[in-house]
């Protein structure tokens, strides 16, 4: 397995061209991974040619298997790889690089940015928008999962993101590039609706006032028929 693993890397390095920026394969060991988690910040509106390999990565979080509570982790944050434990969360699934068929899924990738993101177009967005005004992207990948998401321009209080995302079930890989996303946030200082605060008051208000008519009804009751 040793072997098999630093041929792979070995190759990777070789067939990926250098840029001025970090690579994914610098924090791979040869242990199981749970997951691996990129970020990156495109300061030219452009989409990243390769993820694993681009000069807008700021951000890469590697969990290997450790024990049962545990993994160890290898991330490069602030210009540096950095190792460390962190806890376990949920039941991740192990998986090797060498799993996955990365040159396809990177030519499928590389294909829809020439291709199909330049024509996608829709309500809030022109042709050329989702391949000239991308401001962040992530990618996640685990056992069974890749995906990549592609963050549009800052739109006040919404979010709207493209994706590309590949399944593999044993050997079979799938990819597909889905429709844009648009979707308004409601942050958490919003004012609530008027009209339900409103019945709350009306609720409020009327509680009290029947309970005393309840009390008074009686007495009056009884005043009447001395």
């Amino acid at each position: 397995m040793g072997v098999r693993f630093s041929i792979f890397v070995f190759a990777l390095l070789l067939s990926v061209p250098l840029v001025n920026g970090v690579r994914v394969w610098e924090g791979l060991i040869d242990k199981p991974i749970y997951y691996v988690n990129i970020e990156g910040y495109s300061l030219t509106g452009v989409p990243p040619w390769n993820p694993f390999n681009d000069s807008s990565i700021t951000w890469i979080n590697i969990g290997y298997k450790y024990n049962e509570t545990h993994t160890f982790n290898k991330y490069y944050e602030g210009g540096k790889w950095k190792e460390g434990f962190f806890p376990k969360h949920g039941n991740p699934k192990p998986f090797n690089i060498t799993d996955w068929n990365l040159s396809k899924i990177l030519k499928e990738y590389q294909w829809g940015v020439v291709n199909y993101l330049p024509n996608v177009s829709g309500k809030h967005w022109h042709k050329g928008y989702w391949n000239s005004t991308i401001t962040r992207w992530e990618v996640t990948l685990s056992a069974s999962k890749f995906k990549v998401v592609l963050y549009g321009g800052h739109c006040g209080e919404c979010e709207q993101y493209i994706t590309f995302e590949c399944r593999r079930e044993g050997n079979n890989v799938t990819c597909q590039w889905r429709k844009p996303v648009f979707r308004v946030i409601t942050p958490p200082w919003a004012p609530k609706d008027i009209t339900t605060s409103t019945t709350r008051e009306e609720n409020a208000i009327c509680g009290p006032a029947v309970l005393i008519g309840l009390i008074l009804v009686p007495l009056m009751i009884k005043r009447v028929k001395r």
